[in-house]
């Protein structure tokens, strides 16, 4: 069978002593050598299995094709044997003249070596991908921590009073914050908070001690509660057991809630005067000149008697249904009630 691959040269004996290398440069000793021996690159690729363009850069003396390492000088010496030349003599001529590079060519092919290994390119893929991570890390974060928040019962501060107190008269203030998303109750009547959670609820009282209880309460059911005993001292008019209602000039009504706090809204001639929670068990009178306006948050726990120029002392017990919202139920100083 034919063997295509090139035999190897036998070197004569003057070359294996030293070659006059001189001011030669050591590709040109070694291009002359192939030539003399009748090798194209092609041959010498295949028989060494440099590969072309090394050997090529080796001739040419273009040393800034190859890497300044152990391969390049495993190339050369591995040429210099297959040509017959002294290896050793080569090598290290080879290794002067890569020495004579200029510095800042030598630093110049390192940096550009590490620059190929450590280079990053930014694309528009994987900016894509950035974003998409940083989208899903926030939403997952903002998720943990709402579920958190919710997993705890509110926090809950009721500021004003700030401790059981003694009043003199029937109404109170009582004011206080709520963790952001939790709904507020007063004797289990709601109460409005704002954007900050601060809530401001006035409150009926009746003669005597108070129990209010101030409830917070989360999406998740979680509640938190603060309890203030208000003793108010609100002394009622004595009014004389024989004498029977009487008409009046203008118009008076007099708001009394069951067992259950209810919201109340109360316009005494066309200027609101009451806005707030009324307790139970207790009962607020207003008068006007015109007329007075009633909207209550529970109609079926709120009665009111209703005295004017055509009715003295008329009932209206209750004025709906339990849990039903009745808005502006007005009465005048002429309103006619059956």
């Amino acid at each position: 069978m034919k063997n295509d691959k090139p035999a190897r040269p036998s070197a004569p004996e003057t070359t294996k002593k030293s070659p006059e290398l001189g001011a030669t440069q050591i590709g040109q000793i070694l291009k002359k050598r192939r030539q003399a021996l009748r090798l194209s690159l092609t041959d010498v690729e295949l028989a060494t299995k440099i590969r072309g363009k090394f050997l090529v850069a080796l001739e040419s003396g273009d040393y800034s094709s190859l890497s300044h390492d152990i391969y390049s000088k495993g190339f050369m010496q591995a040429y210099a044997e297959f040509l017959g030349l002294n290896d050793r003599v080569i090598v290290g001529q080879y290794l002067e003249e890569r020495g004579k590079l200029p510095a800042e060519e030598i630093q110049l092919n390192r940096r550009s070596a590490k620059a190929t290994k450590r280079s990053f390119v930014i694309t528009p893929r994987l900016v894509i991908a950035a974003a998409a991570i940083l989208v899903v890390v926030a939403v997952s974060a903002y998720l943990a921590w709402q579920v958190s928040t919710l997993a705890a019962p509110p926090i809950l501060a009721v500021t004003s009073p700030s401790s059981d107190e003694v009043i003199v008269g029937s109404l109170a203030d009582i004011d206080g914050h709520v963790t952001l998303g939790a709904d507020v109750f007063i004797n289990d009547a709601p109460v409005l908070t704002d954007s900050n959670g601060n809530f401001a609820e006035k409150i009926a009282l009746q003669d005597g001690v108070n129990v209010v209880r101030v409830v917070a309460k989360n999406r998740l059911g979680k509640t938190s509660s603060v309890t203030r005993n208000i003793l108010a001292k609100n002394p009622q008019p004595i009014i004389a057991a024989a004498a029977a209602p009487a008409t009046i000039n203008g118009v008076s009504v007099v708001v009394a809630i069951k067992k259950t706090a209810t919201q109340v809204t109360v316009s005494v001639d066309s200027q609101q005067v009451f806005n707030g929670t009324m307790l139970a068990g207790t009962t607020q009178t207003f008068s006007g000149n015109q007329s007075v306006v009633i909207t209550t948050g529970n109609a079926g726990e709120t009665a009111l008697t209703i005295t004017n120029q055509s009715v003295a002392g008329k009932k209206l017990d209750p004025v709906g249904s339990e849990g039903e919202v009745k808005r502006d139920l007005e009465f005048d100083a002429g309103t006619v009630l059956q």
